[in-house]
């Protein structure tokens, strides 16, 4: 059925809102990096002191590569399987290890809860919720449907995160140490919290998403859906947008990776920030500052006229910003500013990634084998770059915090000549469809 009116908004919002969890715990590293050293050396001795950094990485590692092959089949399962019930599934996948990692298991036991974090996350729920989103709004709707739902998940994002920060800075003692047991203790309620949400959000999706959604750019009673073949896959492959989508979102994720995972530890290594203080700025930057500005863009990029252009002008910010970080470290304060307006521009980025795919041909009844074989391409960055940078500070101290930033600048300028080939791309098939129409 075509979902219409008001309708659609809410569908929109209550896929965000499980988006939002499921790209939160995931990436719980995110925002309380300090207290997970504390959780695997000290409350448990899952790992040793001097390995903990890489670690984290591995477990981000295994969660980026199942990630990368799950993507392509996560699309292929949107195009053979219905929305609804991938949700659903995904849903209760990342709940029950939600639930297991809440218990601070075995290191082979994270291993494992972050490869089924990644069923779920890229098998089952992301290709399902992009598909679904892409099919609440026709052409001219794809920014603001993006957008808004990357404001939901940001908004309720901050929610959770700010629940993390208030239950784990209980374990802050006076002299600014943690204390092991309290953090294992808030960490279990902080993660049984998580995967109750998961069930909550499955239960909502089961009521009021329907079975068989017709998207509102169709125009017939019935679906207009690619099946899953090798024709198909490769007629996505041969469309020259699917590789510079995929090139374009790598870059700008590749600051999102460098951003999200390590301000909050640069601050506290290299500024002399308290863990519970980074914990609180990085809710703000990653949720707060990301909601707003993922919600803004894409209204700005309908001001502009063209999403890959507007990508390409945030490149060229925060690539400077970027460099600004390293100049800038030696002053507190300025260099806490320079972090957050970091943020406001690589955190609104989001908004627009998947709202390009009209703009550069991709047809509407590909969507699910696009996103899947894009995002494997574009979410490279999950799978080697927790444990690159992991390493490098493991290897070189605070020292390894350049390294990230210079790793993101490089990012940066690649991204921005991406940025202008897939804008020009782009202006040169909206001319040829003109003059089809004219003609």
């Amino acid at each position: 059925m075509k979902v219409t009116g008001s309708k659609r908004w809410f569908i929109v919002v209550i896929c965000a809102l499980m988006a939002g969890v499921m790209v939160y715990v995931p990436f719980l590293r995110y925002s309380y990096y300090d207290q997970m050293v504390v959780l695997f050396t000290q409350y448990k001795p899952v790992v040793s002191a001097d390995y903990v950094n890489e670690f984290i990485g591995d477990f981000g590692l295994v969660f980026g590569v199942v990630s990368m092959v799950g993507y392509v089949f996560g699309g292929i399962f949107a195009d053979r399987f219905k929305e609804k019930w991938l949700l659903i599934l995904g849903a209760a996948v990342m709940g029950a290890c939600s639930f297991w990692f809440g218990i601070v298991p075995s290191r082979t036991s994270i291993m494992i809860i972050h490869f089924l974090y990644g069923v779920g996350t890229s098998f089952l729920i992301w290709s399902a919720y992009l598909k679904l989103t892409r099919k609440m709004g026709n052409a001219s709707e794809q920014g603001r449907m993006f957008s808004t739902s990357e404001f939901v998940r940001g908004i309720f994002g901050t929610v959770i995160g700010f629940v993390g920060v208030g239950l784990l800075s209980r374990a802050a003692l006076a002299d600014g140490q943690m204390d092991p047991a309290a953090v294992g203790a808030q960490w279990r309620t902080l993660l049984f919290i998580s995967g109750g949400l998961f069930l909550v959000f499955a239960l909502l999706v089961l009521i009021f998403v329907p079975a068989d959604v017709i998207g509102a750019e169709e125009q017939d009673d019935t679906a207009v859906q690619a099946d899953f073949s090798m024709k198909n896959i490769i007629a996505v492959l041969k469309l020259p947008g699917t590789w510079m989508i995929s090139a374009l979102i790598f870059f700008c994720f590749s600051f999102t990776s460098a951003g999200n995972g390590y301000l909050g530890a640069y601050t506290t290594s290299v500024l002399g920030i308290s863990a519970t203080q980074a914990s609180l700025f990085a809710i703000i930057r990653n949720y707060i500052i990301a909601a707003v500005m993922t919600f803004l863009i894409g209204f700005v990029a309908d001001k502009i006229g063209s999403k890959s252009k507007t990508l390409g002008i945030y490149l060229v910010i925060a690539t400077i910003l970027c460099a600004a970080l390293i100049v800038t470290k030696s002053a507190v304060v300025l260099c806490l500013a320079v972090s957050f307006a970091f943020a406001i521009v690589y955190s609104g980025m989001r908004g627009i990634y998947f709202a390009t795919l009209g703009e550069v041909g991709i047809p509407l009844k590909y969507t699910g084998i696009a996103t899947g074989i894009i995002s494997a391409l574009c979410y490279l960055p999950d799978v080697y770059f927790a444990k690159l940078a992991g390493s490098w500070i493991d290897q070189f101290g605070n020292r390894g915090y350049d390294y990230i930033w210079l790793w993101a600048i490089g990012c940066g300028i690649l991204g921005v000549l991406t940025a202008f080939v897939t804008a020009r791309y782009s202006k040169k098939l909206s001319i040829q469809e003109h003059g089809q129409q004219e003609s």
